[in-house]
């Protein structure tokens, strides 16, 4: 039976509570939420006058964080599995993104933040390629805003003359980010708030990624930067030019990192920036090079992870964080003299990876990614006694390895539950349907580009 949506103070009694937080640890008894932050951990803690949610036989663990992920693709999911990066590119890139229309973007962004919090993906880093033009990216923010996500609109570069933009094109960064920086993003407090999606030294030339760094330092904002992809990684080598130009610094999040070489990784780890491994499109998207998760674990880099493009695969953590684990157990296979030698990620690693490592390579920390009372209420509840999970011998193990969207039960952003008893609250799926195959028939009917 459903039962009305749980406002204002919250608490959740009798859970296992994976934390992620190091000196909490993982706690039975309750977590006690009000004006939308965590005021306590701990068992029996006394709740006056709050709404009890009994979860017996259910963990609560931080809202996962997906920190790359190009959703404005959304309305196109699936289309591309099996396809390798070129044929991705001269269908979506060249094909389907000069022909995205402002309203396309804004159902591909609500059907890709809507899927996200089903999953109990709580943040979301929207890497945005699609700023055809400024009502281009304002249905992209008004979509995450909409949503009720938490995001970060990482402002990328048109999708129109996509070649001009990425393959070592001399433009630089689109201007039309100050106004979004200025009207649309400028509060750094907000549940939407705004990075800068570079091309980098592998898509751009030193000069314009100097300039277009400068950019994002001026306006105040963190950056993120696809490197290590594929051929272009040793033949550009992204981070390192970067180093090279003393460019390096927290502030930036390297997206793949597949064929970035060990000094390029060390100069990373160095510098304090952060990595994106996507090991669910790196495994099928032949080109991009096997997932960097154990060479960034041997610096002592502790990765986020990330979707990437749900065109080609599914949209949940949990599918990205079994491809990590099967890449690695590949890689012994077939190349057991390099990938013995590299740290395997365990389900608990992957769990940090998916959460507090999340958090942190968004710049945000000090706010969610764990369970940690003072942060925002980012949180999932998710049913062990599940046919799937039950027994969950080793809760951890279970989550990663068998874990699914549907076991997610209930998903809260900043104290506000978005998720209730297995189902998105105030979501009509009908019409978001109806808009997102409108919005699809319309793109495929595009005649596909020769290159």
């Amino acid at each position: 039976m459903t039962t009305p949506v749980p406002t204002g103070p919250i608490v959740i009694r009798r859970a296992t509570v994976l934390t992620q937080d190091e000196d909490l640890g993982t706690v039975h008894g309750d977590v006690l939420i009000e004006d939308g932050k965590i005021s306590a951990v701990g068992p029996d803690l006394a709740a006056e006058g709050a709404t009890e949610l009994l979860a017996s036989g259910k963990i609560i663990l931080p809202g996962f964080v997906d920190t790359h992920r190009h959703t404005w693709q959304g309305a196109i999911r699936q289309i591309g599995v099996g396809w390798d990066f070129p044929t991705y590119r001269r269908h979506i890139q060249n094909t389907w993104g000069p022909a995205f229309t402002p309203d396309d973007v804004y159902i591909g962004n609500l059907v890709g933040a809507y899927s996200a919090l089903d999953a109990g993906i709580t943040t979301l880093r929207d890497e945005s390629h699609i700023q055809n033009s400024p009502q281009h990216t304002d249905k992209a923010v008004a979509a995450l805003k909409d949503s009720g996500i938490r995001a970060i609109f990482a402002y990328g570069w048109p999708s129109i003359d996509s070649d001009k933009w990425m393959l070592r094109g001399e433009a630089t960064h689109p201007e039309d980010i100050r106004r979004v920086r200025s009207e649309l993003l400028s509060d750094d407090d907000a549940l939407v708030t705004l990075a800068a999606m570079l091309r980098g030294p592998e898509l751009a030339t030193p000069q314009v990624t100097a300039a277009d760094v400068a950019l994002a330092r001026e306006l105040g904002i963190r950056m993120s930067m696809h490197v290590g992809n594929g051929p272009w990684g040793p033949m550009f080598r992204g981070i390192g030019t970067l180093a090279d130009l003393g460019l390096l610094g927290e502030d930036m999040l390297f997206i793949h990192c597949c064929t970035s070489d060990d000094d390029e990784l060390k100069a990373l780890a160095d510098a304090g920036a952060h990595a994106s491994v996507s090991a669910a499109i790196e495994a099928v998207l032949p080109g991009l090079g096997a997932p960097a998760t154990g060479r960034l674990m041997n610096h002592g880099i502790r990765p986020s992870l990330s979707i990437d493009t749900e065109a080609s695969v599914a949209g949940d953590m949990f599918n990205v964080m079994r491809a990590a684990i099967a890449a690695h157990g590949l890689g012994v296979t077939l190349q057991p003299d390099v990938y013995e030698q590299l740290p395997s990620a365990t389900p608990t690693d992957l769990l940090e990876f998916a959460t507090i490592r999340g958090a942190e390579a968004c710049g945000l920390g000090h706010r969610i990614g764990s369970i940690t009372p003072g942060k925002d209420a980012d949180l999932i509840i998710m049913d062990l006694e599940a046919p799937n999970l039950v027994p969950a011998n080793d809760i951890a193990g279970s989550v990663v390895g068998a874990g699914h969207a549907g076991n997610v039960e209930t998903v809260m952003v900043a104290g506000r539950i978005v998720k209730h008893q297995s189902r998105l609250v105030d979501v009509s799926l009908s019409e978001v349907r109806a808009r997102a195959e409108s919005s699809r028939d319309r793109l495929f009917k595009q005649p596909v580009a020769d290159s």
